[in-house]
Parts: structure tokens; sequence; C-alpha cells
């Protein structure tokens, strides 16, 4: 069942109060939360509108909603640069897809929520209404209030996190504070060092058209150059994930020492689903404290990685610049 948290108002103050009303509810389980973007009664500035899409694509429920009374404002009927600002927000939400869907299959596992305030992962970490994790390896701190050219960031824990809206991504640490500048494009969220986040990044006009679309995975490297993830997908529309265990569900861990990444099985009966890599991009911190990002596109003898078929037992040896992927 999805909830929203009622009929609100297109305010700053109902902004911020719908992350801490759906953190709530996803402590108690109820997961599929959401506020009505934009707020239901009255009119949002185009600041407002904007900044509520950059929320809203990190809660659970993600939906436009408003009353009869209140002026219309669906996208399209405001400029380019409103509507290039709203687009942004949806294609982020689209690219993460498959995080959230792997979130909805290990809450109904393990009942995890979706959402968590950091004290979920980062006990010390009590009074931060603005802050919170999708998952326990994203970190979302947008902006909610008018007219700002910077935010303070809370960065948790004894991770590095790496800068994603941006495109920057730069290493902050965990345990400092830090002031970052911010444009009405950026709403700040970033990667925990020691995660890989797969993504499908082919834009699309629907869920449906990305069912067969190729997997990106994002590594984010912790300074000891280790990394993990989690990847799950079944057909997408029946319930044989649950009747019959009928999904692709595989640990993912990376080995810097032979620069490759490891699929191990954690559950379910993969047989039938072939997961398709398309790029994989691996982000490291440099001895100056610089991110060295690099891009693969390829294994090490030149295959395509969109062309290798894991299986299992199946091994790809790196012989040149090149990625290796284990089973």
């Amino acid at each position: 069942a999805a909830v929203w948290t009622g009929d609100n108002t297109a305010s700053w103050p109902h902004l911020r109060s719908s992350i801490y009303e759906c953190l709530t509810y996803n402590l108690v389980a109820t997961v599929q939360c959401g506020a009505n973007v934009g707020g239901f009664y009255g009119d949002p500035t185009e600041e407002l509108l904007q900044r509520w899409y950059q929320v809203g694509i990190w809660i659970p429920y993600f939906r436009a909603h408003s009353s009869e009374d209140s002026a219309p404002r669906e996208p399209y009927l405001f400029s380019e640069e409103v509507q290039s600002v709203i687009r942004l927000a949806i294609k982020t939400r689209y690219k993460h897809i498959p995080y959230w869907y792997r979130l909805m299959f290990d809450h109904t596992e393990s009942g995890d929520p979706l959402i968590r305030p950091l004290f979920y992962s980062y006990p010390e970490y009590i009074d931060y209404d603005d802050h919170f994790l999708i998952g326990e390896e994203i970190l979302s701190r947008p902006v909610l209030e008018a007219g700002v050219s910077e935010v303070q960031v809370t960065f948790p824990g004894d991770d590095i996190w790496y800068r994603v809206d941006d495109d920057s991504w730069a290493v902050y640490e965990g345990g400092t504070n830090q002031s970052l500048a911010v444009n009405i494009t950026t709403s700040p969220y970033f990667y925990r060092g020691g995660s890989i986040i797969p993504r499908m990044d082919i834009e699309r006009p629907s869920t449906t058209q990305m069912m067969t679309d190729p997997f990106q995975l994002y590594v984010t490297l912790d300074d000891d150059e280790n990394a993990e993830g989690l990847l799950y997908f079944d057909d997408y529309i029946t319930l044989q994930y649950y009747t019959r265990a009928s999904y692709f569900y595989f640990k993912l861990t990376y080995d810097s020492g032979t620069n490759g990444i490891r699929f191990q099985q954690i559950s379910g009966s993969s047989d039938g689903f072939t997961p398709r890599i398309q790029r994989i991009v691996v982000h490291r911190r440099g001895t100056n404290k610089e991110t060295i990002t690099t891009t693969y596109t390829t294994t090490g003898d030149g295959t395509p990685l969109e062309d290798v078929v894991i299986v299992q037992q199946h091994l790809l040896l790196k012989e040149k610049e090149g990625f290796t992927i284990y089973l």
C-alpha cells in the first residue's frame, strides 16, 4: 500500500516536513510514502516547484498533484529553463530505478526502510531532518530554503562521500561539516565510498522501455580501494519472483588487485536472467585528494562489456586496459 502525507500546501515548511514525515512512515514499515510535489493547496513559486521535484525524486512515492483550485503546473507550461531543471530531476529518478527496485526487494526480505534518517546507520547523528539516506549508499541533502547559494552538509560516519549532482565527484570526509555551493540545477546528493551503484542511464520515456536495457555500474572506492554493492532484477511483470524465487540477486565486489568485479549469487534461481553491463565507471581518491575517474566499456581483450554473457563459472582475464568480471 502507498500513503501520502495529506493535503499539503505550496510552502517551504511543507517541503521540509515531507521529508521527516516519510522518514517516520518508513521507520514503521509503511515505506511507499510520498507528498504532493509542489503542494496540494496554493501555487508554488517557480523556485519552490523546482526544489520540490529535486526532493521528490528521492522519496519512494514520487508524484505531482494539486487541488482543482490551484493554477495548472504541468512542467511544459513553464519556461524552458524551469523545464530543464525538472527534466533533469526526473531523469535522475529514472537512472536510479535499478537501485530503488533492489531496495524494494530488500525491504520484503528484511523489513529495512527505503529511506532512512541518518541515525538509522549512524546512531550518533540524531537531529538532522534536512539530511537523509536512500538505502545505505546514497545521501541526500536537498535545498529547502529560497534564494540560497550554499548549503551546510554533514557527512556522517568514517566513510568518504562522492558528490554526484554537480558531476564533480568531489570527495568529502565523513565526520565533517562542509559548506557547498548550489545553484538551481544542483541539489546535493552523494554516493558513499565503498559502494557499487547499478543504474540505467539510457533515456527512455517509460520504465517499460527500460526493461531490457543494460546496466551501468558506478564504483566509488573507499580509501582502501574496496567497494561492494547489490544487483537485483526479475521479469518486472509477474509474481514469479515470489512464487518461484525466479530472480537475479547477486553481490558485486570490486577487486583492486585484478581491477575486476566478482558476481556472487545471494539467492533466487537466476536461470534465464542475464544482466548486460554497458559501462563500468570507477571513481577513486588520488594521493592529492583529487578524484580519479576511469570508464570501462570493454574487457581486457577488447570485448565490449555489453556483449559479455554473465553465466556461472565465467571468467574474463585482464590482458590489457580493461575490466575483469568473475563468477
